[in-house]
């Protein structure tokens, strides 16, 4: 019903769009004479010319005013808006970043997770990297959770229809309730394949403990947000939590971690204390220990002197929901270490994790595991000597905390380099040579969702 008086209303004004201008111009030759003071041929012809713009913008005022109605009837759950700048982005330098701005960043970012391009149409389950590999860990299956807590509270997902939130969620969760779990060791495989919910062999098999408790540990930070954000799922979490494997036994392994000073195990380490009172102290025992670690100097900035990436301070900082001072102060001293490096060197650059122009994975440490500053290391911690990935989760990241001119000429620097997001959504980055990362990613994706409503609840 909806369908049909939307399509003929947008019908009704292109029609009237159309035989105006022809009225106007004189669609009829008129071989009488022209009485004293009437429109030249000419002057009418530049009369309609003009009305026809005036009447064509009105044209798509009406569409979109009525995209929000349109799009749940044809199952469409985001509506990506066009660049302002006529690039690859929303940002422009000296404008200021409002919530519309933002808005359109987070339906950009929320276009990753559209069937068939980040979420396999079948299962709902979400691809890693986009179809360029159709597989996901426990690590990228928090991350789609919290993006469609994100997109829920943004706005950004449909209410209704087969791809609404709740459905969404419910594909998850049906996925972790009934997942095959590997017979060896009772835990659940390290890959799964997005098409099907079996066990991807491919990069399961190379897994050398028996379970990832990085990955897990991520997963229940947003298992945890998500019983929060809607009490009705605390029964399906709690069983796959405390019944499904022997999770508590890696407890041991958290305990050990209140002497660690690791920003990884904080972030973690956080997940398993939302379900085990017991450990709830570790994660603020590593963040005291952090804050008494021996400093190193960068560019003037002071940092501890321990293995330290952008990464997971973002994700503890947008999604534990805490008010953590120290971990506050850190991730400052992080972002004001990129702006000392560039105030020094004329680079811009946004290290975190993530893929890079080759097979790799990489790991770009402000500060390294052995201390130096601004290296990176591949995942057998070898360092290697290339081109620092500018990337993008990091830049929009620090564009919500800071909303500051630098942060924002870091966003518009890259955006010129990369792709339009509306489409496929943000890919991960680029290098200071416009060498770009190809395709896209659910951490990308996922990041700067957390971002975009971040800086709408905490920037005015």
């Amino acid at each position: 019903m909806i369908c049909n008086l939307l399509n003929k209303k947008i019908a009704f004004k292109f029609i009237n769009f159309v035989k105006l201008p022809l009225f106007l111009a004189g669609g009829k030759k008129d071989s009488s004479k022209r009485s004293h003071g009437s429109f030249s041929r000419k002057t009418r012809y530049a009369v309609a010319i003009v009305i026809a713009a005036m009447v064509l913008i009105s044209f798509f005022v009406a569409i979109s005013s009525s995209i929000s109605q349109l799009q749940r009837c044809l199952g469409i759950d985001y509506v990506p808006l066009a660049p302002q700048n006529g690039g690859s982005g929303l940002v422009v330098s000296g404008q200021p970043v409002n919530s519309s701005v933002w808005l359109g960043i987070a339906a950009n970012a929320w276009a990753y997770f559209q069937p068939g391009i980040g979420v396999d149409a079948k299962t709902g389950l979400p691809y890693a990297s986009g179809t360029n590999f159709e597989a996901f860990t426990a690590w990228d299956l928090g991350v789609y959770i919290q993006a469609i807590l994100d997109a829920q509270r943004l706005g950004v997902v449909s209410e209704g229809g087969s791809w609404s939130s709740s459905v969404r969620l419910e594909k998850v969760m049906s996925f972790l309730e009934n997942r095959p779990l590997n017979p060896k060791t009772g835990f659940p495989y390290w890959y799964y394949d997005a098409t099907n919910g079996q066990d991807y062999h491919a990069m399961s098999d190379k897994a050398t403990g028996v379970v990832d408790g990085a990955d897990t540990g991520r997963l229940f930070v947003a298992l945890n947000n998500l019983r929060n954000y809607n009490s009705s799922f605390t029964p399906e979490i709690d069983n796959i939590v405390y019944n499904q494997s022997d999770y508590a036994s890696l407890l041991s392994g958290v305990e050990k971690d209140a002497a660690s000073n690791n920003v990884y195990s904080y972030y973690i380490d956080s997940g398993f204390a939302s379900f085990w009172p017991e450990v709830s102290g570790v994660p603020n025992e590593v963040m005291n220990n952090l804050g008494e670690t021996q400093n190193v100097t960068t560019y003037g900035v002071s940092l501890p002197n321990t293995a330290l990436t952008s990464e997971p301070l973002l994700c503890a900082i947008f999604e534990l929901n805490n008010s953590n001072t120290e971990l506050s102060s850190l991730t400052h001293q992080v972002y004001l270490a990129h702006k000392a490096y560039y105030a020094a060197t004329g680079k811009h650059v946004a290290f975190s994790e993530g893929n890079s122009l080759t097979s790799q994975y990489l790991y770009e440490w402000i500060v390294a595991p052995n201390g130096e500053t601004w290296k990176i290391t591949n995942t057998a911690n070898s360092y290697v000597n290339v081109n620092p990935i500018i990337y993008t989760k990091v830049t929009y990241s620090f564009l919500a905390l800071y909303n500051s001119t630098f942060a924002q000429n870091l966003v518009v620097y890259l955006q010129s380099m990369l792709p339009n997001p509306t489409a496929n959504g943000y890919c991960d980055g680029a290098n200071s040579s416009g060498q770009i990362i190809p395709g896209t990613g659910c951490n990308t994706n996922g990041l700067i969702l957390d971002a975009a409503l971040y800086a709408l609840h905490n920037n005015s």
